[in-house]
C-alpha cells in the first residue's frame, strides 16, 4: 500500500462510541489549556523538555508553539451525566512517504480517565485510520521519564527502536533523548484484538469533571 493521507483529517469514533476525535480548533485552545494546568500531566515528561508554563497566557502560547501546523485531533468523551468532556489530543507530528511510516505524538488525556482505557482506545481508532491509508508502520517519541506511555504502548505491540537527540531551547539543556517506539502493520491486527478485549475490563469515567 501507498501511504496516502488527507489535507485533513477526518472525524473518528472510537470501538466502544465512548470518545470521538475531530480535528483541533481555535476553539479548543482554552480547553487544552485547562487541561494542562493538572499537575498529574507534567509528572512524567509532558511537553517539549521546557519548563512547564506558569500562566495562563504562557500555556497558550505553548500550545499554538506546539500544535500550530500539525495535524492533531481534539478528543471528546461523549456520553457523560454531566456533558461532553474535552478528554485530549493526539496528532501526527510526521510522516515519511517513502518508508510508507508515520510518527504520532501531541497526546494528552484527562488525568479523570487514566485508568479507564482511554489512551488504548482513541489509539485503536488513529492506529485503524493511518493503516488503512496506507502506514506501513508508526512510531511514537516517548520522554524516558514517561513510564506510563512507555508501558502502555508496549501493550499495543511497540518495541523499542532505539533513542533521537532532539533540540530542547526551552530547557535547561540545549537537547533532550527521547525513545523512539515503533509497531508495524503486520503486527497491529494481533495486538488490535488483544486491545479492544481489555476495554471492556476496564472501569469508565461516569462525571464530567473540570
Amino acid at each position: 500500500m501507498v501511504l496516502h493521507l488527507p489535507d485533513t483529517l477526518p472525524t473518528l469514533t472510537t470501538v466502544t462510541g465512548r470518545y470521538v476525535l475531530s480535528p483541533f480548533e481555535a476553539r479548543d485552545v482554552g480547553p487544552l489549556a485547562r487541561l494542562l494546568a493538572h499537575d498529574e500531566v507534567w509528572s512524567q515528561g509532558y511537553g517539549d523538555g521546557g519548563p512547564r508554563p506558569t500562566t495562563r497566557e504562557e500555556t497558550v502560547r505553548h500550545i499554538h508553539r506546539r500544535y500550530d501546523g500539525l495535524p492533531v485531533f481534539a478528543i471528546r468523551r461523549v456520553g457523560l451525566r454531566g456533558g461532553t468532556l474535552f478528554a485530549g489530543t493526539t496528532g501526527i507530528t510526521g510522516a515519511s512517504a517513502h518508508r510508507d511510516r508515520v510518527r504520532v505524538g501531541r497526546t494528552v488525556i484527562h488525568p479523570a480517565l487514566w485508568g479507564t482505557g482511554a489512551n488504548h482506545e482513541v489509539k485503536i481508532a488513529v492506529f485503524d485510520w493511518l493503516f488503512a491509508a496506507g502506514a506501513g508502520g508508526i512510531e511514537c517519541d516517548v520522554d524516558p521519564r514517561n513510564v506510563r506511555s512507555l508501558k502502555s504502548l508496549a501493550a499495543l505491540g511497540f518495541v523499542v527502536d532505539g533513542f533521537r537527540r532532539t533540540p530542547a531551547p526551552h530547557a535547561d539543556r540545549p537537547w533532550r533523548d527521547m525513545a523512539v517506539l515503533g509497531l508495524s502493520r503486520a503486527e497491529w491486527p494481533r495486538f488490535r484484538e488483544r486491545a479492544v478485549r481489555g476495554l471492556h475490563d476496564l472501569p469508565t469515567a461516569q462525571g464530567a469533571p473540570a
